[in-house]
């Protein structure tokens, strides 16, 4: 488009990244790597911690200022920061620049983004409208949905990982929507990965079926409904184990909750590979997503998924093949599907493992991250064309304004 020289400049800003591990910590890192082996300059701005990351990736890492999120000691808030990206963008100024947050970190960098106009473009990668009610906060829902979507109609273009969550954006009256999906690693994530002295260690003869969940073990994750169905299972003989991955807040209520399950604690990626292969049904409660990215890996590793008909599930799920889907919040229906699945018998659990591989074949990183570059320079291609246009003696003025605006 003979817009850029010597490779795209990308800024990443977030308040997540690894060695975190979560659904959008492992996507931001999937970014970066993604963009920088196709030839693009990527700085990834996120808080400020104690530890450091891998010292061999292809990016570099700037420290923002933060603060402890209350009951995740290991992650960090973003701050307001807006002197600090100031001096950062002037000294070297990206092309484009990427938000991952809609908080105070995020909040400065469009608007100093817009000062210094710079294109942006957001992503959609958490749902914090439908966090609030498992908070007891439900009341500023109204305010919060406002400013969501104030946030990203103010970027050029929003990224969003389903069309299932494209419809419920553009329903809530958002802009400049594009896809951006996710992938799934399927070298790692395999039924190859199953382990029979795993399954020992958890008390299971090879004939016997596991309920597995992974997820971060908080409120707005529907974990409570996860381990109630589960052990539910177990005790009406369904099942003969469950076992929950995972950490957070909630963690400790749980394990002294529901004594017939097995709670892991946080896994490295081999074992998690093992644990998604090793179980015979994944069961997904959680209703805040907008993705599910444990779906795709649980479905890659050969293991069949009951879950709510949204997001990933609804994406890769086809009902009585690779698993079973239920309508949002139908809790009996989702029991029933888990009973369904738990009563096939050995040969027809095959035969839904590999259908849960094979539905898999097309999450294919490499393609989604090439589409996520062209849109990229697009995006910044559609921008400085629209820039050139607006270069008038009225435009000048009204740029002065849209500035004294930001500073109000």
């Amino acid at each position: 488009m003979g817009l850029i020289s010597g490779g795209l400049k990308v800024c990443l800003l977030t308040e997540t990244f690894p060695p975190e591990v979560n659904g959008v910590s492992f996507t931001l890192a999937k970014l970066a790597r993604g963009l920088s082996r196709l030839g693009a300059k990527v700085k990834v701005l996120r808080p400020k911690r104690s530890y450091k990351g891998a010292d061999d990736e292809p990016w570099e890492e700037i420290d923002l200022p933060s603060c402890p999120i209350p009951n995740y000691p290991q992650l960090r808030f973003g701050l307001p920061c807006a002197s600090r990206l100031c001096d950062l963008w002037q000294k070297e100024r990206p092309d484009i620049i990427y938000l991952a947050t809609e908080g105070p970190a995020g909040f400065s960098a469009l608007r100093i983004a817009r000062k210094l106009r710079i294109p942006t473009v957001s992503g959609f990668h958490t749902n914090f409208d439908l966090y609030l009610k498992h908070y007891r906060i439900s009341l500023i829902q109204p305010l919060v949905d406002a400013y969501l979507r104030w946030f990203h109609n103010r970027t050029s273009a929003t990224f969003a990982p389903t069309d299932w969550m494209i419809d419920e954006l553009q329903n809530k009256g958002y802009h400049n929507l594009r896809m951006l999906s996710r992938g799934v690693d399927r070298e790692l994530f395999s039924p190859k990965q199953r382990s029979e002295k795993l399954r020992s260690n958890w008390g299971a003869a090879r004939e016997d079926k596991v309920v597995v969940s992974v997820s971060r073990i908080a409120a707005e994750k529907n974990l409570y409904l996860t381990c109630s169905l589960a052990q539910q299972m177990i005790e009406t003989g369904k099942a003969q184990g469950g076992v929950i991955v995972g950490d957070g807040p909630e963690l400790k209520r749980l394990k002294q909750k529901f004594k017939k399950l097995r709670f892991t604690g946080c896994l490295s990626k081999q074992a998690l590979a093992e644990h998604y292969a090793s179980g015979d049904v994944f069961l997904f409660a959680s209703v805040t997503e907008t993705f599910g990215n444990v779906v795709t890996e649980a479905l890659a590793s050969g293991t069949p998924v009951v879950a709510y008909d949204y997001a990933a599930p609804s994406e890769f799920i086809t009902a009585g093949v690779n698993g079973y889907l239920a309508s949002m919040n139908d809790e009996e229906k989702l029991r029933v599907n888990l009973e369904k699945i738990l009563s096939k018998s050995r040969d027809e659990l095959s035969e839904f493992k590999r259908s849960a591989r094979r539905s898999t074949d097309k999450a294919d990183w490499n393609q989604i991250l090439e589409k996520f570059h062209s849109d990229l320079l697009e995006i910044l291609h559609q921008v400085k064309e629209n820039q050139v246009k607006s270069v008038s003696p009225s435009s000048v003025h009204n740029h002065t304004l849209l500035d004294e605006t930001d500073k109000s």
